[in-house]
């Protein structure tokens, strides 16, 4: 589809209603908005996935190194029935071909950052860096099977605002990470215009998802 399309389905979108609403609403409102008016009822834009909220509690560890930890039985349940023990991740935002079974997870990270205003001090932040944790192997290989998209891409798409945008220093960390995977990180510098974020979504990753 032309990169314009998604784009196009922004006017809805006034600046005064942009700045009513928190950036992960906001996210979610425009990219579904934008999509059911392209696609329509073929994606949901989900907050807060639940696939992979026990993944660390149902993991089994080897009998040796269970004898040398305190351990707890991971199947009790609570009086209601449900486990009383769930450890996992949760990230931000799922966005669903509901035709296909393709799901591309997500998080939005915000960040302070070092720019002409501040000093270097300001970007001491490190929610960029605890992102990384989706390049381990065990993340990356359960979120890719889950998430069925092509490995030409990565399976989760890192979304950042603030002033770690215009970072020179956070900047060229995060570049230096994806390094050939660009399309799966994205600068939100201007959170009040949904337009270009549309725009990178459309270019860049939707396609993995038709």
């Amino acid at each position: 589809m032309a990169t314009k399309e998604l784009r196009k389905r922004t006017n809805w979108q006034t600046k005064s209603g942009a700045k009513a609403l928190k950036v992960e609403e906001l996210f979610q409102i425009s990219l579904q908005n934008a999509l059911n008016s392209v696609y329509p009822e073929q994606f949901l834009v989900d907050r807060y996935p639940r696939e992979f909220r026990d993944i660390y509690s149902t993991y089994p560890l080897p009998k040796e190194m269970l004898s040398k930890i305190y351990n707890v039985d991971v199947n009790e349940k609570k009086s209601n029935g449900k486990p009383k023990y769930t450890w996992g991740i949760s990230m931000d935002f799922a966005i669903r071909n509901l035709k296909n079974g393709k799901i591309l997870f997500g998080e939005i990270k915000r960040q302070d950052g070092w720019t002409e205003k501040t000093n270097i001090q300001a970007g001491r932040g490190n929610a960029h860096e605890r992102s990384c944790k989706y390049f381990t192997p065990g993340l990356m290989k359960i979120i890719r099977e889950t998430s069925g998209i092509s490995e030409e891409i990565l399976p989760f798409w890192l979304v950042f605002v603030g002033d770690i945008t215009r970072d020179p220093r956070r900047n060229r960390e995060i570049a230096f990470w994806f390094q050939q995977y660009t399309r799966n990180y994205y600068m939100w510098r201007e959170t009040d215009d949904v337009s270009d974020i549309l725009d990178f979504f459309d270019k860049n990753l939707l396609p993995y998802m038709l």
